[in-house]
């Protein structure tokens, strides 16, 4: 596994630092404070530059001095809280791609160390794959940058590889033996909870998100189609490679042609396949406004997108001072009105009522299938 040292050296391979000289001189007490082993005051010191970073205008500076807290706290022992620095620091940076690869990856390496976040660890460092590839890509990179980014997706890609094997290994024992105690080296911060099948397999749901589970014997590569989201965000079309916060990706490693199964294997050297469809997404369905039409909250729906749907299609809507976070129903037009039904044995669920499209409301896809866990 790469160190969280080496990664986190790659903030600015390709640009200067942000801090300015009070950020840097907090930063270095709070590291002298942690050489020296004064958990106490390094605690108070952490909390010193978190309060210090809420009063800063630059989102640059803010990231440098965010990771630095992040770092300390997984330090102390805190991971919760790194976890959650973190997430923040991603957000500041989610406009600078070379920022937002390293910090998902950061944040990744803080996951793993907690056994139940073990799974979302995978997910985040999947997207700072994808981030690190997209750099690679670009053509107005210049070629030095682009080598070191293509050396570096290959070196985090087997580490990657090696977690999902990891993990793989665990769910085998736990098949083989029936029971949930860790495999694992154990870690302070690690409990006895069975964590979800993330190495490749038949594509299968779980609670969290759409992924595939062990085969010890297949060789395939691994085909991400497109991300899984909680809920699509007011405004956009959210999973088709705008979310910030995927909760996981739908994976195969097989598909089927006329009925006959066909493995995956890349042509570029690579185990994982980033295959976008920006037309898809796949959303987990929240409330039961759909209820009678066999939507409900356990299931996920695949989407595609459209603005103007078809009479009698079930979309995602998003309602302008209803429910900005997007609503399943179906959509029906007749002459000049627009009704939004819903189809549930919850009766405070009614009907909406609108003169024309994008007008009161805003289509954010059309469901094109349920996915039901089995």
């Amino acid at each position: 596994m790469i160190a969280f040292e080496e990664v986190y050296s790659w903030l600015n391979k390709y640009g200067a630092s942000h801090l300015r000289s009070s950020s840097s001189s907090l930063i270095g007490h709070l590291k002298t404070s942690l050489q020296a082993g004064h958990l106490t005051e390094a605690a108070g010191l952490l909390q010193q530059l978190r309060d210090h970073a809420c009063k800063l205008r630059d989102d640059a500076e803010v990231t440098e001095v965010l990771l630095e807290c992040a770092e300390a706290a997984g330090r102390l022992g805190n991971l919760d809280e790194a976890g959650a620095i973190l997430s923040d620091a991603v957000s500041r940076a989610w406009s600078d791609l070379h920022r937002r690869a390293v910090i998902q990856w950061l944040l990744g390496a803080v996951q793993w160390r907690s056994m139940p976040a073990r799974q979302q660890a995978v997910i985040f460092w999947r997207n700072s794959l994808s981030d690190f590839d997209r750099l690679a890509r670009q053509p107005s990179t210049p070629r030095e940058q682009r080598t070191w980014y293509e050396n570096t997706y290959r070196l985090l890609e087997q580490s990657l590889i090696e977690a999902l094997e990891e993990i793989g290994k665990y769910i085998d024992m736990v098949q083989a033996t029936g029971t949930t105690e860790s495999a694992f080296a154990p870690q302070p911060e690690q409990t006895s909870e069975t964590p979800l099948p993330l190495a490749p397999g038949l594509l299968h749901i779980s609670d969290t998100s759409i992924s595939v589970e062990s085969d010890a014997t297949h060789t395939a590569d691994i085909l991400q189609l497109f991300t899984v989201s909680e809920e699509i965000p007011a405004g956009d079309f959210g999973p088709s490679g705008n979310d910030p916060f995927p909760i996981g990706t739908v994976e195969l490693d097989r598909l089927s042609i006329n009925g006959r199964p066909y493995s995956i294997h890349s042509t570029r050297g690579r185990r994982l396949i980033n295959l976008p469809l920006e037309k898809i997404a796949v959303v987990k369905v929240k409330g039961d406004s759909m209820n009678l039409e066999n939507i409900t909250e356990q299931d996920f729906v695949m989407l595609r997108r459209a603005d103007v749907p078809e009479n009698g299609d079930i979309v995602l809507a998003e309602i302008v001072g209803v429910d900005n976070k997007a609503t399943l129903k179906r959509y029906f037009k007749e002459k000049d009105t627009i009704t939004l039904k819903p189809n549930s044995s919850n009766p405070v669920h009614k009907p909406f009522v609108f003169k024309k499209i994008n007008e009161g409301f805003y289509v954010r896809g059309v469901v094109v299938a349920v996915l039901k866990p089995i």
